[in-house]
C-alpha cells in the first residue's frame, strides 16, 4: 500500500510540475517569436533602404544616364546649373540676395 501511495505521489508531482512548466515555456517561446518578428521587420526595412540607396546611387553617380533618361521621358527642357547658382550654405545665399540691388523710384 505504501508503494502505491509513493507512485501516486510521484505521478501527481510530475503532473503539477508540467502544469507549471508548460505555461512558462509557452510564454518564453512567444516572447522569442515576437523578438524574431521584430528583427525580421528591421531586416526588411534595412534591405528596402539599401535597395533605394543603391538605386539612387546608380542614378546620381551617372549624370549622363540621368540626363538621357530625363531627355527621353520628360517633355520639358532642363538646363544644368552653373557653379555660381549653387549655394554652399545659407550665408552664401543671403549674401547673394543682398547683392541684388533695387532701383529706387524717384518721386517728384
Amino acid at each position: 500500500m505504501l508503494l502505491y501511495n509513493k507512485k501516486k505521489l510521484i505521478i501527481i508531482s510530475i503532473y503539477i510540475s508540467f502544469f507549471v512548466a508548460i505555461p512558462i515555456i509557452k510564454n518564453e517561446s512567444r516572447l522569442i517569436e515576437k523578438k524574431i518578428q521584430k528583427h525580421q521587420n528591421n531586416i526588411f526595412n534595412l534591405e528596402k533602404n539599401l535597395l533605394e540607396a543603391s538605386l539612387e546611387f546608380q542614378y546620381l553617380s551617372s549624370p549622363a544616364l540621368l540626363t538621357s533618361n530625363v531627355e527621353e521621358n520628360l517633355d520639358q527642357k532642363y538646363n544644368n546649373l552653373e557653379f555660381s547658382q549653387i549655394y554652399l550654405n545659407i550665408d552664401n545665399f543671403i549674401s547673394a540676395q543682398k547683392k541684388i540691388t533695387s532701383i529706387p523710384i524717384n518721386e517728384k
